[in-house]
């Protein structure tokens, strides 16, 4: 699982009840310019800017300029990332794969969602007429990464959450059989479960970090979907955490 699953997932959701046009449509992803949300518990101030994993080109240079401009006035930015950060062998690796797959009923490749290469987006066929792109690394959109750092829950991390809440991820002759880039037909695992682990394990920690910071002004730069779960795990840590005044 990269940290593009949240869109991915959306996206597929919506494609269920409609057309891919109007589902990116409405997840935003043609809009050139990030948003900026303000949180605050009246000693801390978080600025939220809520990732699109595809968009524009001019998107992700709007997402540069806003983090360059919050570092400047001391903000320290927080990013999102599920990579392993431990070692492990290759075998532990193709079973990380199999199991995060079994978990979101989908493999999520490295390379991100859109394959410009072969008109595709998610292995569907996708006419790509506005120029969208993958999210590109963080450097490359112009934020400072000697500056900030990843504040998130590693993927191997976030299924060993899983199996200690939910029991043992068992894999099937099916995961076995079916290559990670071929339709995946081996059956998905609850939804509830599966929330946990994109979203509700990592917006506590995310919480818990914020809290934890030393400096009380933080850039979060996350996927969309994890503003709502942030807030409430804030909430629970601080009565007092909500949205502040925006100045945009």
């Amino acid at each position: 699982m990269k940290t593009k699953t949240l869109l991915f997932l959306t996206i597929i959701s919506l494609m269920s009840v409609s057309c891919m046009s109007l589902a990116l449509n409405l997840l935003g992803v043609y809009d050139p310019k990030a948003q900026t949300i303000p949180l605050t518990n009246e000693d801390r101030s978080v600025v939220f800017i809520p990732m699109k994993h595809i968009a524009l080109k001019d998107f992700y240079t709007n997402v540069g300029h806003k983090t360059d401009s919050l570092q400047k006035q001391g903000y320290t930015v927080f990013l999102e990332s599920v990579s392993v950060r431990d070692s492990l062998s290759k075998e532990e690796k193709d079973t990380l794969d199999l199991k995060l797959r079994r978990v979101l009923g989908t493999h999520v490749s490295k390379d991100g969602y859109l394959d410009t290469i072969n008109n595709k987006l998610m292995g569907r066929n996708f006419k790509n007429k506005k120029g969208l792109t993958n999210q590109p690394r963080y450097y490359k959109m112009g934020i400072d990464t000697t500056k900030a750092r990843v504040v998130d829950v590693p993927a191997n991390v976030l299924i060993k959450q899983y199996e200690q809440e939910f029991g043992k991820i068992v894999l099937t002759d099916c995961d076995y059989n079916t290559k990670l880039e071929d339709k995946y037909t081996c059956g998905m695992l609850p939804k509830e479960n599966r929330d946990k682990m994109v979203r509700t394990y990592r917006e506590k920690y995310l919480a818990e970090a914020i809290m934890n910071e030393p400096n009380k002004k933080v850039v979060v730069i996350f996927g969309a979907l994890h503003q709502e779960g942030l807030l409430k795990e804030l909430k629970a840590l601080d009565a007092k955490w909500n949205y502040g005044i925006k100045t945009e």
